[in-house]
């Protein structure tokens, strides 16, 4: 028996045509960035290094007695991280979601959240 139902609908729709483009966006990202795993580690390495600064920052900042100490407290994390506000001022550095807008992957973020959150 022949299913009909593929016949009526056209080949592609506009959900289907910005699909193709994210997937065609994804394939070049794949190709002259990295691969899933790369990325994946990459933001691995993010998370660990802002983990353990962030650690450090709060343990200090808790046994603060004066303004000195607490800044004295962001010396590790201004040390490991500080530069980064700079190359994005001067664009040097640029992160997707300053092309994407921020409003979008805000949305983004709470749509996954909600998702994997409801699943759960």
């Amino acid at each position: 028996m022949v299913d009909n139902s593929l016949v009526e609908r056209p080949l592609l729709t506009e959900g289907d045509g910005l699909a193709q483009a994210k997937n065609t966006l994804r394939n070049k990202i794949h190709f002259y960035v990295g691969d899933n795993g790369t990325l994946v580690g990459t933001a691995t390495d993010i998370s660990h290094i802002l983990l353990n600064e962030l650690s450090g920052f709060v343990n200090k900042l808790s046994e603060a007695d004066s303004l000195a100490d607490v800044k004295a407290s962001v010396t590790s994390l201004k040390a490991t991280i500080g530069d980064i506000e700079g190359k994005v001022a001067t664009g040097e550095l640029t992160f997707p979601y300053q092309s994407k807008g921020l409003d979008t992957v805000k949305q983004e973020i709470i749509d996954r959240a909600n998702g994997v959150n409801n699943l759960l």
